[in-house]
């Protein structure tokens, strides 16, 4: 009876790994159906625009620049498919640890930019300094779901949202929503995990801040209870 109560027995202060790859599950889930419009629009728009210069260009009396608007149109829109798809490839695939933020950053946001342009606002991430590089401890879909689900809230408010990054003792993401009514908070759920993982989660207004310990930087443990 001993061996099994302790072989059943979960760290202390560590949410069960199954629970947080659900919930990144979920967040991941959301991040392509709110995106996959876009990336049908541009895949439909590389499709169009070659199906023109393909027509064109078949005439005998076609011209160079009767259908260079054409292909550069294509070009770009492969450009913004590419990079999509990238993303959503690197952000289902098991995470490297220790997680490089910047690049957990970079993916979210090359996949909820164009939906944040297509609602009619905006998504930029603002660095005082290169943040490739930044590693932290936490686990990497712990990572994911906590910035995922912060700019999913901010996405919800349908404004221009900032992700201000700054690189120090702790690497501290701020993400605000401008011109938003009420205050942007996270599901309970997250909160949760994010105290485990030693993340400071600060809510203020329209806007969040996530402080994420370094990674080899000393865990902070939670007193046993007398």
């Amino acid at each position: 009876m001993e061996d099994q109560a302790v072989a059943s027995a979960e760290p202390m202060n560590e949410p069960a790994t199954h629970s947080v790859d659900e919930l990144w599950l979920e967040v991941l889930q959301q991040v392509s159906a709110r995106t996959s419009h876009e990336l049908k629009g541009a895949l439909n728009g590389v499709a169009v625009n070659l199906e023109v210069v393909r027509s064109r260009s078949a005439r005998p009396d076609a011209a160079a620049a009767a259908v260079a608007p054409f292909a550069a149109s294509a070009a770009d829109q492969l450009d913004a498919v590419v990079g999509m798809t990238e993303a959503l490839l690197k952000l289902a695939r098991p995470p490297r640890e220790p997680v490089d933020l910047g690049d957990t950053l970079d993916s979210l946001a090359s996949l909820l930019a164009p939906l944040a342009r297509a609602e009619g606002g905006s998504l930029r991430i603002e660095s005082q300094r290169e943040i490739g590089g930044s590693l932290v401890r936490a686990r990497g879909n712990v990572v994911r779901l906590v910035i995922g689900a912060t700019i999913l809230a901010a996405l919800s408010r349908k404004g221009d949202i900032r992700c201000r990054v700054d690189v120090g003792e702790e690497t501290v993401v701020g993400i605000e929503c401008l011109d938003a009514e009420g205050p942007l908070e996270l599901p309970s759920d997250v909160m949760a995990v994010a105290a485990a993982a030693d993340i400071r989660v600060q809510s203020e207004g329209q806007s969040i801040s996530l402080a994420f310990p370094r990674a080899g930087a000393a865990r902070q443990r939670t007193p046993e209870r007398a």
